[in-house]
């Protein structure tokens, strides 16, 4: 923040005591401001006059920021009293007053005056009374033609007619001293809480002031340098630099880190002092209000060129303030956070703090009115102005970096308007005729998407030929584009998809069979008795007689099996026994490879088997022959996605003979297969659609009743046959996009 102080009589004594070092001492002077607090008694507007009426002299500031409509009156050491709520007088060049108070680190009592129409204004002080007179505006453009140019700042109260500092009642000595032509010396100077650069010149001086990032720049008109730089500085005062450049010289002060600082002008003199204690956080956050439109008035001043020893230095902050405003984002907030307070007031001098925040250009519509009230705490900038429009029913546009701010209403209107128009300059047009011809899609296709997208006027027709794929387009001119562009994106080669098949289906069969003969031979001496086996069974190999168990393998004729017997020297007793094994292993593997080509959506069938005659009784009695399909079919239909993905419909079917199921009245049984099935697959990829797995398990005992059931013995009594068939089907599906290029290799390779 920076503050270009216009003192009277009693300021340039307070100003003595502080360049002496004695801080807050009571002038001796008559006149002067005693010690304690200065109180706003009264604030008075009539015409296009404000008084402001204090209790004892006061020291004021007057400045105009970079917004014409506005006037800044900062009282030092002040109280506000009981002035503290907005005032709207109903006159026609004062539109509103608004006092604000900061406290700490001292008081300062600050009125911003909201002039009907851009004017600067003449102060007169006298009687412990400032009187504030808006200038017309023809004295106005008198006042800026005196402006210094090439883009040198002018001083802060160049709205006065007087370039000089406004003053209470100059003494004579003030009133004698010439202008500056030289700066004779330059020093520094501690003071409780400040440090001072003290600059004296052989005259006057107005410098212009603007701050950088922690630097202040002083640019002082029609003088030169005479006077040697100090090479040692106080802190926070990081350097000091001069340099010329044209008719001005500029000194540029470095300090460590942003701090608070005053720009006097006594005399022959300019004083910059720097607090150097710590400004609390609270303090930052009440004084960052007050002081928002001036520190983006010192950002947007016009900047004389740089002096060659400045130049280089000062070209990365003034690139960084001439950044364009923030883009806005769709339901997004990123601007700049900022509070607002206010009580009942009008919405459009709120849109200007706005566009003073925010960077851009605000137009607002003479139909925008209204009062508001509102409480927002650390809330995004562009938030708050959408808030205000919904709460009026207000729309914005945005073109660069203006904002036009108008009622719903007259964007809808304009919105009508406009359309209005363009169905005018439609109706305004000579028709034409235009042929397009369609390559590869279907006509009647393309005519049904342009009727439906409404894009030919009311005067346009269209008509087709199928016989020649070619549509008549009449219309005026304007309308053409569209239909060429959204016939161009119809109208293209549809891919093509190969895709290829593949049906595993693989059979095995394992049957085991393990069967025992066993019998005995008793035939005592006597020939009494006798014990041997049944007369129908087969008989030993051994001792000739009948087995009294005959359970072999019986799978096949050909096997494994072991023999052997036992007979006594008398050949009474004798025993035979024979073991058999068998074991029979089938493996069976069908492979099944179909492939075909379609477009994409387009669905496909191939099929391959025979027809077998199939005898069938009529209802009449009669014997009809008919055919029966045996075959296998694959039926796929593929969407290509963009993403060069392919979803695909697929179904397939196997059916074949089957002997094992009996036929009824001539109908053979048949063995039949089927998946269907939807996927997603990327291109080239493999899938397996389906899968099915069927194991056939059987296993069968024969024996002697009773006997063949004994745990471990009961082998010895019976034949264990068990068959395992085991049948396993697997589809698997590859789909290939066939480019031009792979559809001319596969025509070579033909």
């Amino acid at each position: 923040m920076k503050r270009y102080t216009i003192m009277g009589f009693t300021a340039i004594t307070a100003l003595i005591f502080l360049l002496s070092g004695v801080a807050g001492a009571a002038p001796a002077d008559k006149g002067a401001a005693p010690p304690g607090v200065t109180s706003i008694t009264g604030i008075y507007v009539k015409d296009d006059v404000v008084e402001i009426k204090c209790d004892r002299p006061f020291i004021y500031t007057i400045y105009q920021p970079s917004d014409p409509y506005r006037v800044l009156v900062e009282i030092p050491d002040a109280n506000l009293g009981t002035f503290r709520d907005v005032m709207k007088p109903k006159i026609s060049v004062i539109t509103e007053i608004t006092p604000s108070q900061l406290t700490v680190p001292k008081p300062v009592a600050k009125i911003d005056i909201l002039l009907q129409s851009p004017a600067g204004v003449d102060s007169e002080y006298h009687n412990n009374t400032l009187v504030l007179k808006a200038k017309k505006e023809e004295a106005v453009s008198r006042a800026e033609k005196t402006l210094p140019a090439e883009g040198v700042k002018a001083p802060e109260n160049a709205g006065s007619a007087d370039p000089e500092p406004a003053r209470q009642e100059p003494s004579a000595s003030e009133a004698t001293l010439p202008k500056a032509t030289e700066i004779t010396d330059i020093g520094f100077d501690r003071s409780e809480g400040l440090v001072k650069v003290v600059i004296k010149g052989n005259g006057t001086m107005t410098p212009s002031v603007f701050t950088l990032k922690n630097r202040i720049v002083l640019d002082v008109p029609g003088v030169t340098m005479k006077a040697a730089v100090p090479t040692t500085v106080m802190a926070p005062v990081k350097g000091l630099r001069v340099g010329r450049h044209r008719d001005m010289t500029r000194l540029v002060v470095d300090i460590d880190g942003a701090k608070d600082f005053d720009v006097l002008a006594v005399k022959d003199t300019l004083i910059v002092a720097i607090k150097t204690a710590e400004v609390p956080a609270s303090v930052a956050k009440e004084e960052a209000v007050g002081v928002r439109r001036e520190e983006r008035r010192a950002a947007a001043e016009v900047k004389p060129e740089a002096a060659p020893e400045t130049r280089e230095q000062t070209t990365q902050e003034e690139t960084a303030e001439a950044k364009e405003p923030e883009a806005f984002v769709d339901g997004k907030y990123t601007g700049a956070k900022i509070s607002l307070d206010f009580q009942d007031s009008d919405i459009v001098p709120i849109f200007r703090l706005l566009s003073d925040i925010s960077g851009y250009n605000i137009v607002v519509s003479p139909g925008v009115k209204g009062k508001i009230t509102m409480k927002l705490i650390n809330v995004p900038w562009d938030q708050a102005l959408d808030i205000i429009m919904k709460t009026f029913s207000l729309g914005k546009s945005v073109e660069g970096n203006i904002i036009r701010i108008a009622p719903l209403s007259v964007f809808a209107k304009e919105s009508e308007e406009r359309a209005k128009a363009r169905e005018a300059e439609v109706k305004a047009e000579p028709l034409e005729t235009r042929f397009f011809l369609i390559s590869y899609a279907d006509v009647a296709v393309v005519e049904k998407s342009i009727k439906d997208s409404k894009i030919l006027s009311a005067r346009g027709s269209i008509s087709v030929d199928k016989r020649t794929s070619s549509m008549v387009v009449k219309d005026g001119a304007s309308v053409f584009p569209q239909v060429e562009a959204l016939v161009q994106n119809l109208d293209r080669p549809t891919p093509q998809v190969m895709i290829e098949g593949r049906i595993v289906e693989i059979n095995t069969n394992d049957e085991r069979d393990l069967g025992i003969q066993w019998g005995i031979k008793i035939n005592p001496v006597n020939n009494l008795s006798s014990l041997g086996g049944f007369p129908g069974l087969t008989s030993g190999a051994f001792t000739g007689n009948k087995f009294l168990v005959d359970v072999p393998a019986t799978l096949s004729g050909r096997g494994s099996g072991v023999s052997f017997g036992i007979l006594s020297p008398d050949r009474t007793f004798g025993l035979d026994m024979q073991l058999s094994a068998i074991e029979t292993i089938g493996n069976g593997k069908v492979i099944s490879n179909p492939k075909i080509l379609t477009i994409d959506n387009g669905k496909a069938k191939i099929l391959q088997g025979k027809s077998i005659p199939v005898r069938k009784l009529t209802t009449e009695g009669t014997i009809s022959t008919e055919f029966k399909d045996i075959n296998i079919e694959l039926t796929v239909t593929p969407h290509i996605a963009p993403d060069k993905s392919i979803t695909m419909e697929i179904e397939i079917k196997k059916e074949e003979l089957d002997p094992t199921v009996p036929s009824i009245e001539g109908v053979p049984g048949t063995d039949k297969k089927e998946a269907k099935t939807s996927v997603i697959i990327k291109d080239g990829e493999t899938v397996v659609i389906g899968g099915m797995y069927k194991v056939n398990t059987n296993e069968t005992k024969t024996g002697v009743p009773g006997l063949m059931k004994i745990p471990i013995l009961g082998s010895l009594f019976r034949e264990d046959h068990t068959t395992v068939t085991t049948t396993e089907l697997l589809i698997f599906i590859t789909p290939r996009i066939l480019t031009a290029e792979a559809m001319r290799n596969i025509q070579e390779a033909k």
